[in-house]
């Protein structure tokens, strides 16, 4: 299979290379950090394509790059994100903060999925898997933008499910609970076990080979659970979470 894995080269990103490559995919990576791309790309045997997906003319080169050398794509994995913990009211720079996290974390995967459709369509088994969150299901008090962010992919994730159906393009949708990455390192909380990289990509890939288009993972099951029959208790246990 030929795949894009946006943000690739760090964190769930980088496991999710490591191992579709070692499963015999020839994967390509993109990200806005060069060096940290190349290194990724060192390490786990992916092509690496510099560039910004919150940028139209970057997406448009990558998916342009994929065309010219291998003629299609089979499968968009949208995980590039940010995860940014602050205080709406008296944080400085609260502005910039919102329009990147929407940027990076909501508006990019669709735009660039909508921008891969043409590309897709010449796979004889296209898709598109977004990385969501188990946050999806409830408001992290913590995180003004975040779990919006998240909440939105879930929403358009069914959404485009229904609709390119037709079309012959499967959505999936992978939610999981905290992972044990650089970007989850300032949390703090006795009310969730951070998963490993390692383990959410292995039940991602094996979620994919059964065509499970919706995947919870780990604790992301209980917190769906709860935000229906427990609400508020769910959101009063996220308020508990600390960030260092």
């Amino acid at each position: 299979m030929i795949i894009l894995v946006t943000g690739g080269g760090s964190g769930i990103g980088l496991e999710l290379s490591r191992q579709l490559v070692a499963c015999g995919n020839t994967v390509i990576i993109c990200g806005r950090d060069p060096d940290r791309l190349a290194e990724a790309a060192r390490l786990t045997g992916a092509q690496a394509i510099a560039g910004d997906v919150t940028l139209a003319a970057d997406q448009d080169r990558i998916l342009s790059d994929i065309q010219a050398e291998h003629g299609r794509l089979d499968l968009l994995i949208n995980n590039a994100g940010i995860f940014l913990a602050y205080d709406f009211k008296s944080d400085t720079d609260t502005l910039r903060k919102i329009e990147s996290e929407i940027a990076i974390n909501a508006t990019a995967p669709l735009t660039l999925t909508w921008r891969a459709l043409p590309l897709l369509e010449k796979s004889a088994r296209p898709a598109v898997l977004f990385i969501g969150s188990g946050v999806a299901f409830v408001a992290s008090p913590g995180t003004p933008i975040y779990s919006g962010t998240k909440a939105l992919i879930h929403h358009c994730a069914q959404t485009l499910r229904h609709q390119l159906r037709p079309h012959g393009i499967t959505i999936f949708e992978a939610m999981p609970p905290v992972v044990d990455t650089d970007m989850a390192k300032a949390l703090k909380s006795d009310n969730f076990k951070k998963m490993k990289p390692a383990d959410l990509v292995r039940d991602i890939l094996k979620g994919l080979r059964r065509d499970q288009t919706e995947l919870l993972l780990g604790q992301s099951r209980q917190i769906r659970l709860l935000s229906r029959i427990a609400p508020a208790f769910l959101f009063r246990q996220f308020a508990k979470t600390e960030f260092h």
